[in-house]
């Protein structure tokens, strides 16, 4: 999902945290499949029940990859079924190879400017 997991337990953890969200009714999860072979996931994290969107996340296996688009457009199309209204993307720009995907995709690129402030806590 474009982040670094530096060690087998901090996947595990964020894979937990995940699955967690999941039965919240705040994120979905699902594993891809072609054939009887796992080839990647699909995620929706930051679900709002009150305009029925998320922000979607897609894996897929690097030696599956020519599989990528039609994976990102099946996730669109359950997310319709599920009555999601639409996806909000958040990407790094110099992710060249995921900017490329939302492009192909359709999404649509808004021109805003994001504040972030970290707190020290004391340290």
């Amino acid at each position: 999902m474009g982040a670094d997991i530096p060690t087998d337990v901090a996947s595990t953890m964020a894979f937990n945290v995940l699955l967690e969200k999941q039965q919240q009714q705040t994120s979905i999860f699902r594993m891809v499949y072609r054939d009887d072979e796992a080839i990647g996931f699909v995620a929706v994290t930051d679900i709002s029940i009150s305009d029925r969107s998320g922000r979607p996340h897609w894996y897929v296996a690097k030696d599956k990859r020519k599989y990528s688009m039609s994976v990102a457009r099946e996730s669109e199309r359950e997310a319709q079924r599920l009555g999601f209204r639409g996806f909000l993307a958040s990407i790094p720009p110099d992710n060249k190879a995921a900017l490329a995907v939302v492009k192909r995709l359709g999404y649509t690129k808004l021109e805003r400017i994001v504040f972030v402030k970290e707190f020290d806590n004391g340290n």
